[in-house]
């Protein structure tokens, strides 16, 4: 569902069908990403249109960068210590 409001406002009915879920099962999937901070809502009418917050993704992103960024970095040195040493 992400994906979908990434780059389009969306309503939870379009977005529902779009990945074959009932409208209820979409609302609380919506619920959980709303509660993240990872999608805005913006009421139109009697609709909730639905788009990815981007500052947040942004800054989720750069958590993950910095948390994974090092960790990856050891095991990619780790795996190339090895492999010189199985080559031996």
């Amino acid at each position: 569902m992400l994906e979908l409001v990434w780059d389009a406002e969306r309503s939870s009915s379009e977005l529902a069908e779009a990945v074959a879920m009932t409208r209820p099962a979409a609302s609380q999937h919506l619920k959980v990403l709303r509660d993240a901070g990872l999608v805005q809502v913006r009421v139109d009418g009697n609709q909730r249109l639905y788009r990815v917050d981007a500052d947040r993704i942004s800054e989720v992103r750069r958590q993950l960068e910095g948390f994974w960024g090092d960790r990856l970095g050891r095991l990619a040195s780790g795996v190339a210590a090895e492999a010189g040493e199985e080559e031996r």
